[in-house]
């Protein structure tokens, strides 16, 4: 959204609640990360010197890096840094544009719901069938249920972002009838 000064500031970080539990989630997804490198490093480094590489290292690069990617999601969205291709929607009006990305965030809403029943219902099936990994015995489960937060907090983000794109709409639709009125441009 093309948000200017205060505006931007007071949409962008959503409810103090929200923007706390994004920080916090994005956080924990870097420690995470960071201790993944660390473990690589270790495992590389052991395999090279002739100690043996961390037992599991792959399985646990796996699940943490799901979890840790996943945990990033919520304060992307609430920020509004996803990926975004402004080429045919570069003409339109500010108004236009913050309505079109209210629409954007509503169909980002409704997948990431999607996303967290479907793979809560696959962490319910995995515990079920007791799945869990070869080498270290995690039971696979656990990492799936540990992403489904991240899911439902980014939908939630994504909704605030709805708010505030519709807001800025209605904003932006009172200044441009506002100088219409009063026969000045916006």
């Amino acid at each position: 959204m093309d948000y200017t000064g205060t505006e931007q500031a007071r949409c962008s970080r959503g409810w103090p609640i929200l923007n706390r539990l994004a920080t916090g989630l994005a956080l924990g997804g870097g420690v995470l990360f960071v201790l993944l490198v660390g473990m690589s490093l270790v495992s590389i480094i052991g395999r090279k010197l002739g100690f043996g590489s961390v037992t599991g290292d792959v399985e646990m690069m796996q699940v943490g890096t799901a979890v840790a990617a996943a945990a990033f999601l919520p304060y992307c969205t609430l920020v509004g840094d996803h990926l975004r291709v402004d080429l045919f929607t570069e003409r339109l009006s500010v108004t236009t544009k913050s309505r079109l990305d209210a629409s954007c965030e509503c169909l980002l809403v409704a997948v990431m719901l999607v996303l967290a029943w479907r793979t809560a219902l696959s962490a319910l099936h995995l515990h079920e069938t007791g799945d869990f990994t070869t080498l270290l015995g995690l039971p696979i489960w656990i990492p799936v249920a540990a992403i489904v937060p991240s899911l439902l907090l980014t939908a939630l983000c994504a909704l605030w972002r709805v708010r505030a794109a519709l807001g800025h709409a209605r904003y932006l639709g009172r200044r441009e009838q506002m100088a219409v009125d009063h026969g000045v441009s916006a």
